[in-house]
């Protein structure tokens, strides 16, 4: 057992969940830097990883109070998103796994330029989302991003909770919220499938990685209701150039 993973698992879950990313845009660096790994295999381990961390946290989501979850915005894009999350799957197995690698590293990179756009990126919001803009406009990002999701492991929520924020007017929790119990449904689906498709979980990575995930979920799901996210956005963007950098220039 790889008993590293389990810090690495509280810090890494604590900040994802709080931010609602997926978490893939912290694990497969990790993974691909400190563990021998294949990122075939990487990818394999982060999203089984997430899915317990987004169990977790949606678990204590719902726990919290009524409507933190929205569960139409979560019905509305899961009709999009789980057939983008297959689409994917079969994609990290037709391309080389280098370009899993590459391709993680310039999404970071565009993830890291997306929370550099300034401080509107989080705006006050309500309980309820303009579902019109939603149904007209999230989908398609859903359909795409949960490509990525499928093939890289990065989380749908990357993408989501910005513009449930900004674009939709849903307060910066729900958002969050909403976003995990989607890319829990998602999760799911992607791990079953390359679990059918022959792909193996390397558990003496995973396994200790859970646990950590496990506590750090609920550590993060919690700071997401009493600490200002602001507080972190800084810090956290130099977190992301720096791991799109390393990440890319080992892939090439």
């Amino acid at each position: 057992m790889d008993w590293l993973m389990l810090p690495l698992g509280m810090v890494i879950a604590t900040v994802a969940l709080f931010f609602g990313l997926g978490g893939g845009v912290l694990w497969m660096p990790v993974l691909l830097s400190v563990t021998n790994l294949r990122p075939d295999e990487a990818l394999l381990c982060t999203i089984v990883i997430q899915t317990f961390g987004q169990f977790s946290a949606t678990v204590s989501n719902s726990r919290a109070g009524a409507g933190l979850i929205h569960w139409s915005l979560v019905i509305m894009m899961a009709a999009v998103s789980l057939p983008g999350v297959l689409i994917g799957v079969f994609i990290s197995f037709l391309l080389n796994p280098i370009y899993i690698k590459l391709f993680l590293g310039l999404v970071i990179f565009f993830i890291a330029y997306a929370f550099m756009r300034g401080d509107d990126f989080f705006v006050q919001g309500s309980d309820q989302p303009d579902m019109q803009i939603a149904r007209r406009r999230g989908r398609p990002i859903a359909a795409a991003a949960s490509l990525l999701t499928g093939f890289l492991g990065v989380g749908v929520g990357d993408w989501l909770v910005p513009f449930f924020n900004m674009r939709c007017g849903l307060a910066m929790t729900r958002s969050v919220a909403t976003c995990i119990a989607l890319m829990l449904l998602l999760s799911v689906t992607a791990v079953t499938a390359q679990l059918l498709l022959g792909r193996a979980v390397q558990w003496q990575v995973a396994l200790p990685a859970i646990i950590g995930v496990l506590l750090g979920a609920q550590l993060g799901s919690r700071l997401l209701q009493r600490v200002p996210e602001t507080s972190f956005k800084e810090l956290f963007v130099l977190m992301l150039v720096f791991v799109a950098t390393h990440v890319t220039f080992n892939a090439l």
